[in-house]
């Protein structure tokens, strides 16, 4: 607890940050009907904005958009004009996913963590930690989490910094899904210098 209270701390004073996020699906499961988030790859300013390439799979046809956030408005590119379009954030294709939030609320909530082992992720030593999350407390990472199940969940956190650099969850967040689907999230380049622009 010690440790995950220590992170907590230490990602509040994040200024920014690289992430990847990236969903796999297992062998065997479902094709998507509509439009699914395959991978997010951008940075996190210290005001809460985000620019990231969004990797889609809308009905098995694979799609790439480039994507901005600020607070209240969502920038995504067009992929065939390469022009960009302002959206609400409640219509946004990423909906109101805050890796910030979302790492923060996931060590404070997640359930029975025990110690695993120390591994290097990035170059750096971590804690390795496994517990449990309710789908409800993964909402700010999954837009839509509507289960009411829990999903198996594993942190790795410095052992130095106290920063998260691994977030991986297995389970289903949302009702429907295959219990097997497998997120995980890497953070790095913590405090790098980030200008998030708002598109033109």
């Amino acid at each position: 607890e010690q440790v995950l209270g220590d992170a907590v701390d230490s990602m509040k004073t994040l200024t920014s940050f690289h992430f990847s996020y990236v969903i796999t699906k297992p062998q065997g499961a479902k094709p998507p009907q509509g439009t699914e988030i395959v991978s997010i790859m951008g940075y996190v300013s210290l005001e809460g904005s985000m620019k990231a390439t969004v990797d889609l799979n809308q009905s098995g046809v694979p799609l790439q958009l480039d994507f901005v956030a600020t607070a209240n408005t969502h920038y995504v590119q067009n992929p065939t004009s390469q022009k960009w379009q302002s959206v609400p954030a409640d219509l946004s294709p990423l909906g109101k996913i805050s890796l910030t939030s979302g790492a923060i609320e996931i060590l404070e909530r997640v359930k029975d963590a025990q110690y695993v082992a120390t591994e290097s992720v990035g170059g750096a030593q971590c804690y390795k930690l496994k517990g449990s999350i309710a789908a409800a407390d993964i909402a700010s990472i999954v837009a839509s989490a509507n289960a009411d199940n829990d999903l198996d969940c594993l942190l790795w956190i410095g052992t130095e910094d106290h920063l998260v650099r691994r977030i991986q969850t297995v389970g289903a967040a949302e009702t429907g899904e295959d219990p097997r689907l497998l997120r995980t999230i890497e953070l790095s380049q913590f405090g790098d210098p980030v200008v998030i622009e708002v598109p033109q």
